[in-house]
């Protein structure tokens, strides 16, 4: 993955890397989340505080270099 990759190339690489590869036309069933939250639930539980789906379009690795969550909080791509 380089900073020019796209939220649906990341998809399909992560579901070849499992062994999950789509079918022809497929990966559209699936979508990256950006995710902003905090370890500190029961066990050390990570605590989602912000959800939102990245577009199809979007640069995930991009947005993590350009937008810093807040003190205490971090992001991570589900």
């Amino acid at each position: 993955a380089t900073p020019r990759s796209t939220a649906r190339q990341l998809v399909r690489e992560a579901l070849e890397r499992y062994g999950l590869a789509p079918e022809e036309g497929t990966s559209g069933e699936y979508v990256l989340c950006d995710v902003v939250g905090r370890p500190g639930g029961p066990g050390g539980a990570w605590q989602v505080e912000h959800l939102r789906p990245v577009g199809d379009g979007e640069r995930p690795l991009v947005l993590q270099d350009v937008w810093k969550p807040k003190t205490g909080r971090s992001r991570r791509f589900e």
